[in-house]
């Protein structure tokens, strides 16, 4: 019984999550109302959510802002290119699809497959560059290429993103009201999953010098 109401255990660790994801996700909705805004809006929110992985999570207004103000400017040209290329990509299909629709036949069909896959490439690196921005703070160019390898080397965890957009897509319609917080925990499940490709390309330096010493050892 003592293990039950012990706010120490992990159920009640969990729910003080879940309850900290739900003050982030209305955070994250008002200061996301100038639209211009998301990108950085959802770099801070990933800030705090792969915090949260690791039981290092800080004050909510604190974190929020500080990681706000210190990946605006990169985070914002990310919500930019992001915007042009679902717009160039949308674009892309409804041409490929008239296409299809007036003239028929092979051509057409590789055309619209091809752009589809395209298209689908595209979306898939989208789901890695804001938690790469909030973890490591690169530049853009690097941010746009390591989210394509780790979007296309890791297509079991890309594809598990891919059912979670759909689900939370699914939440919103039916309960349009609630969206921030459905976007709020897409942010939060994700970045365990996120976090374990993470792991798969960054070496802990305190790791690797116990792996050192034990090697000379």
């Amino acid at each position: 019984m003592y293990h039950l109401f012990n706010p120490e255990n992990k159920f009640w660790n969990f729910i003080g999550k879940i309850t900290d994801v739900a003050c982030m996700s209305i955070l994250w909705a008002l200061v996301s109302l100038p639209v211009f805004t998301i990108g950085a809006t959802t770099t801070a929110f990933y800030d705090f959510a792969l915090h949260q992985v690791n039981d290092r999570e800080g004050k909510i207004l604190k974190s929020f802002f500080t990681s706000f103000k210190a990946h605006f400017g990169r985070a914002t040209l990310l919500w930019l290119i992001e915007l042009a290329g679902i717009a160039f990509f949308a674009l892309d299909l409804w041409a490929a699809w008239n296409f299809y629709l007036v003239n028929g036949g092979v051509a057409s069909i590789v055309l619209l497959g091809f752009c589809a896959c395209i298209a689908l490439i595209f979306l898939s690196c989208l789901m890695y560059v804001y938690p790469l921005l909030a973890a490591f703070d690169f530049r853009l160019k690097k941010i746009l290429r390591d989210s394509f390898i780790m979007a296309m080397g890791n297509l079991h965890v890309t594809i598990t993103l891919f059912v979670m957009t759909a689900l939370v897509c699914v939440l919103i319609f039916y309960v349009s009201g609630l969206f921030f917080f459905w976007i709020g925990l897409y942010i939060f499940f994700s970045a365990y999953f996120i976090t374990g490709v993470f792991l798969k390309y960054v070496r802990d330096p305190e790791e690797d010098e116990t792996g050192k010493e034990q090697r000379e050892e």
